[in-house]
């Protein structure tokens, strides 16, 4: 009985070893010096100067954003990839979502102050065009946005909850992910910091 209870204490001693060597090498290697990553929690983001991990399609960071074509409430076809050249912030929302409302005032906000240097799209989760119609007008939104009705594009971007938001850069390339509603100031900032054709207005 003694036998096995040292035997359990030295797996035990072992275990907690390696779980503090690994979480110290983590947090020493990983988080501090990877200079790239300059929000954790609610969002992630990537410097410009960081090259793109691969020039294929993936909804993760330093690949390119994933294609898709859907229509706008007036059936007119947009694709993702013919909007490359500037900016893109790609906004996945749905009227039923409390943050979503939260946040619809700052993307009309940010869509007026920078409309030149940056294409925001809104993409709808399977709502009916009416509910979407309403929705928009109610919050005066005048940037794009599209009605996923089978979620082609939520699946394809592996989303977990709304909103969500990515950043793409000039290529399309993913800069940014984040999670719940954001801010005019926050979106502005991001922007200036994952893109070098992006000029804050102050």
């Amino acid at each position: 009985m003694l036998k096995r209870l040292t035997v359990a204490v030295i797996i035990l001693a072992a275990a907690s070893l390696t779980a503090l060597v690994s979480y110290s090498y983590l947090t020493s290697t990983f988080f501090s010096q990877n200079r790239w990553v300059l929000r954790e929690g609610t969002g992630i983001f990537w410097e410009a100067e960081r090259a793109p991990q691969a020039l294929e399609p993936a909804p993760t960071l330093g690949f390119l954003a994933p294609d898709f074509t859907l229509a706008d409430l007036n059936g007119q076809l947009i694709t993702l990839s013919q909007l490359v050249g500037k900016p893109i912030l790609l906004n996945f929302w749905a009227s039923w979502c409390p943050p979503c409302r939260k946040e619809m005032p700052d993307l009309q906000a940010f869509h007026e102050q920078y409309k030149d240097q940056v294409v925001v799209l809104g993409i709808n989760w399977a709502e009916e065009p009416e509910t979407m119609r309403a929705f928009l007008e109610r919050y005066d939104i005048t940037y794009t946005n599209l009605l996923d009705r089978q979620g082609k594009a939520f699946v394809a971007y592996r989303l977990t909850g709304l909103p969500t938001t990515f950043f793409l850069d000039e290529r399309g390339v993913i800069r940014g992910v984040w999670l719940g509603p954001l801010k005019t100031e926050e979106i502005a900032e991001d922007f200036a910091k994952i893109t070098k054709s992006f000029q804050l207005r102050r």
